[in-house]
């Protein structure tokens, strides 16, 4: 879990907002997320803007009030939150579902309370095996100093991405990434539309060295009509190295995501996750690209909600036909 702010990035903020720096600007100083800067501003801005001591006294007097978990106190709520989980939802989905009908909760709390072993945080005892991934013990969260350089070289950041990708106002924008198999042993690549969502799985059967990884990504991409590969963005990784010969073979330009960010390819997260229905951690991904074909069909005739309960498959052949 995050740290929180101390009293001497407090100051640093309001130094560097008195000097006309925008959040996003003040957070890349700190090392934080911009919405971290965001919140604090909100919460720390007063008559005179924000002020470091009045932050700060604000944040003591917030963490030293006396609570009571919400999930003790309401127990309609803990029901609710308890149901969802035996239905398999995660966190997110569960403080989504129930923002929707006024009642708020936010995904951490669900989270501390799974991995407090005790009823006395409002969820019986073990109730992490209920979580997606149903891990133990929580993972520890530490922010690591961004190496100045990497074997990928001189990489476009995702920041200098066209607006049109960002936004998704046009169709033609990828997000890749690796899903690895047992014992790291074997792996497929996985493409994702940014607006249709849709989906290949590629095969990488002599391994996913920066080498195969390129030729079989560069391949599938150029099978697919050329007015809808305009860009790639692709995760921190060796075996994505040789990302200026998938440029230079399909005429594109590739971004890399900053090291640790899964957020800035956040289509092709969720995707990896839906596609671990038809292939669980530990499964042996050499299963041939017949196979992993039949999954990514299965995946993009499926009705999605964020479509109208259309298919990514619908709505990647309607932008073919509309954008030739």
């Amino acid at each position: 879990m995050a740290q929180r702010l101390c009293f001497v990035e407090r100051v640093r903020i309001e130094e560097m907002v008195r000097a006309g720096l925008s959040s996003v600007e003040v957070a890349e100083c700190l090392g934080r997320h911009p919405t971290t800067v965001q919140r604090e501003l909100a919460r720390g801005a007063g008559a005179c803007g924000y002020v470091a001591v009045v932050a700060q006294r604000r944040c003591e007097a917030r963490a030293a009030r006396p609570k009571s978990p919400k999930l003790v106190s309401d127990k309609v709520l803990a029901g609710a939150v308890a149901e969802r989980l035996r239905q398999r939802w995660s966190p997110h989905a569960i403080s989504a579902d129930l923002k929707a009908d006024g009642v708020f909760i936010c995904a951490e709390t669900i989270y501390r309370a799974c991995y407090a072993n005790s009823t006395q945080a409002g969820l019986n005892a073990g109730s992490w095996r209920k979580l997606p991934k149903s891990r133990r013990r929580r993972r520890h969260r530490r922010r690591i100093e961004q190496a100045k350089r990497s074997v990928l070289g001189d990489y476009r950041p995702v920041a200098e991405r066209p607006a049109a990708a960002a936004d998704r106002t046009e169709p033609g924008h990828w997000e890749g990434d690796l899903i690895i198999g047992a014992a790291n042993q074997s792996a497929a690549a996985t493409l994702v539309e940014r607006v249709s969502r849709y989906t290949l799985v590629i095969a990488l059967p002599d391994g996913y060295d920066a080498e195969n990884t390129a030729a079989a990504v560069t391949a599938a991409l150029r099978r697919q009509p050329k007015h809808l590969v305009k860009t790639l963005t692709w995760d921190q990784g060796t075996e994505i190295a040789r990302w200026k010969h998938i440029e230079t073979e399909l005429g594109i330009e590739v971004y890399i995501c900053e090291p640790r960010s899964p957020w800035q390819r956040p289509s092709n997260e969720q995707t990896n996750g839906l596609l671990r229905r038809w292939i669980p951690k530990g499964t042996n991904l050499n299963i041939g690209p017949l196979h992993l074909s039949i999954i990514a069909d299965n995946l993009n005739h499926m009705p999605r909600k964020l479509h109208q309960w259309e298919s990514a498959h619908t709505i990647y052949t309607q932008q073919n036909c509309n954008h030739r």
